[in-house]
């Protein structure tokens, strides 16, 4: 039975080392072949969350976890900021 509440306390510590520990959002900008990449969606004004935010953002994330099971090198820099500075400079340093 599930609990009535997420406990992400708990649950989110424990998915990201299994995550970082399986390498699955790794990227290896050396690595050989085509890569896909996802370009990040452009940050939005608004100032409040809102359902848009969950449909814009669900839509890539499918798609890049799609790739990814298929084989694909996927490039998906989200969450460094808005315009990806961070990942591009850790690719390019």
């Amino acid at each position: 039975m599930l609990p009535n509440r997420y406990q992400f306390r708990a649950v989110e510590p424990r998915l990201t080392r299994l995550w970082a520990d399986a390498q699955t959002y790794a990227f290896d900008p050396t690595g050989s072949g085509p890569v896909y990449t996802i370009d990040t969606p452009p940050a939005t004004v608004s100032g409040e969350l809102h359902l848009g935010h969950c449909y814009s953002y669900t839509q890539t994330d499918v798609i890049a976890r799609f790739q990814r099971m298929r084989g694909q090198r996927v490039l998906y820099p989200m969450g460094f900021d808005d315009n990806a500075h961070g990942m591009r400079n850790e690719i390019c340093n």
